[in-house]
């Protein structure tokens, strides 16, 4: 699937139950991907929009709903999620935040239906990950310093993975670091 089309998904994901927020933060990254077994190349560019919190999700936290897309930079897999992202501060300018959400992604689920010798299922196994399922688990934590009211830089973990729930077989999943600047707006 193309990266627009997995983007176009996660928004509607997210959208679909926060069409009355507010944008509450916009944030673009990069990220180190694969970073566990350095099998898949390139690095991922990542922007991510997070909402004001609805009223309905004050019983747990207020977690803002956000929708997020990974884009690789050598074409391998790309990512689109949509979750909630609970943060508190410790400071006035440094705060930490911890997300979980489903994703979706382009890359290569499994190559067991391929025969041993086949030279894609053998290049594939070398060069990509293997997901296991389409749709994946993203978890992420992240440290924010607020440079100005209105403009934060940060440091995330992520991680993608299917946790044997979302599918069988293949869950070598995703974990990934990156840096990113962060525009707030009324937050």
């Amino acid at each position: 699937m193309h990266a627009p089309i997995l983007a176009g998904l996660a928004a509607i994901l997210c959208l679909t139950g926060t069409a009355q927020a507010q944008i509450s933060e916009v944030r673009v990254g990069v990220v180190v991907h694969d970073l566990a077994r350095d099998i898949e190349d390139g690095v991922q560019i990542a922007g991510q929009i997070v909402f004001d919190s609805p009223d309905f999700l004050s019983p747990v936290w207020s977690p803002r709903p956000y929708v997020y897309g990974s884009f690789n930079s050598q074409g391998n897999t790309n990512l689109g999620s949509a979750g909630l992202l609970w943060t508190g501060s410790f400071t006035d300018r440094l705060s930490v935040d911890g997300g979980f959400g489903i994703a979706y992604h382009d890359g290569v689920r499994d190559v067991s239906q391929l025969p041993a010798d086949d030279p894609d299922r053998i290049r594939l196994a070398g060069s990509r990950a293997l997901l296991g399922s389409r749709f994946l688990f993203h978890t992420q934590l992240g440290v924010d310093y607020a440079v100005t009211p209105r403009l934060a830089v940060g440091v995330y973990y992520e991680h993608f993975s299917n946790g044997q729930i979302l599918g069988q077989g293949r869950n070598q999943g995703l974990d990934e670091i990156g840096a990113r600047l962060s525009w707030r707006f009324g937050r």
